[in-house]
Formats: structure tokens, sequence, C-alpha cells
């Protein structure tokens, strides 16, 4: 996977994630890929831009106008001068959203936020491919605090370990559920971490036979 791949990987997913309403959760996608990028390019600008809006709709939910008016100022300089579209974010939106903002944060209504478009439509959780699903899943795991990230990435480990044999199928089918349908997330959630327990369990009695 190139580097151009790899952005469009964690941009579905920061934005399917945001358009499923767990606003402060899409920013772990952008940022884990942010992380890795040359101070001052245009991309890490260009996410750095979307994680600060993320927040800056966190925030407007929360009623922290102090947060959001900084915020506002600073992710707009981040997006100045980027195209209408890039890399197939409707920026211009995000843009226009922002400049609303700024006039007065406390007009803020959660019934105005705004879509974010790619390639010219919604992305959603269950658009993702098994990859993206994958990243999404570590990042749910990892924002929202009822679930446990390590046993989510001990499965995807798994089931990456045993794709050609198709060897974890179910497990990978619980995955995709835990992303993909948040009224079943929590029960998806269950069923993989009973499954990883009997999989330890499993691997430590193999243990003791060659003691």
């Amino acid at each position: 996977m190139n580097e151009d791949e790899k952005i469009e990987v964690y941009l579905k997913v920061g934005i399917a994630i945001y358009n499923s309403g767990e606003y402060h959760a899409a920013h772990g996608a952008w940022e884990r890929y942010w992380l890795k990028l040359e101070k001052g390019s245009r991309d890490k600008l260009f996410l750095q831009g979307l994680i600060q809006f993320t927040a800056i709709i966190y925030h407007g939910i929360n009623e922290n106008w102090n947060g959001m008016g900084g915020l506002v100022e600073s992710s707009l300089v981040y997006l100045d001068g980027m195209p209408e579209v890039y890399r197939g974010v409707d920026i211009g939106s995000i843009r226009r959203c922002l400049i609303e903002m700024k006039k007065d944060v406390e007009a803020f209504s959660q019934e105005k936020i705004p879509t974010i478009n790619y390639e010219g439509e919604k992305m959603e959780l269950g658009d993702l491919e098994i990859e993206s699903a994958f990243v999404a899943a570590e990042v749910i795991a990892e924002e929202i605090e009822v679930y446990e990230h390590e046993i989510i990435k001990e499965a995807i480990g798994y089931v990456k370990e045993g794709l050609e044999e198709k060897k974890y199928k179910k497990i990978e089918q619980l995955i995709v559920t835990f992303v993909k349908d948040p009224d079943l997330r929590e029960m998806a959630y269950e069923q993989i971490r009973n499954r990883m327990g009997r999989i330890r369990e499993n691997r430590k009695d193999i243990k003791k036979l060659f003691r």
C-alpha cells in the first residue's frame, strides 16, 4: 500500500466515524496518520484542520464556547488556501461552516452539524472496505471508553494472520459488525471478547503439553 492509499484509508475511516455521530472519536483516525507526516506539509495542515474541526463540533455540543472559538480561528488558518475539494474531501463546505461559526459560536446548533462528503457523497461506516474496517475498529475501541482496545487489536491480529485460510472468519464478521452496526456493537464486542478469551485459554493448554 503506497502513501496515497494509506492516507485514503485513514481519511475514509475518520469521515465515516464523524458522519456516524462519534465526532470526538473521528479525530483518532486522522491523528494516527497526521503524526507520521512532515511538519508543514499540505497533508499535515489538511488533517490538522479536520482534527480541529471535529473538536469544534464536540465543544459545540458541550457548549464550551471558549474552547470552540479559538479552534474555529486556527482551523480556518490550517484550511486556508486549500482547494474546494482536496483528496476527495469537500473542504469548501467545511470552510463555509467555520466562517458562519466565527460570526457567533453560541449560535451553534446540533441540527446544523454538517456532513463531511468524500468524492461528492456521504461516507458512512457501511461503506468501509475490510482494511478500513480494521482501522475503524481500533479507533472506535480506543476512543470510546467502554471497549478494551487491546482485545480488538488482538482480534484483528488473529484475523489478519489467518486471512488466506479464512481461519478466523467469524471473528472477522464480528469486527465488521462492531464497526458498521452501532446498534449491535456491544453484542459484537462481547462475542469478540469471549472468543479471544477462549483462544488464549486454548493456547495456554497447548503450551502446557510441551512442558
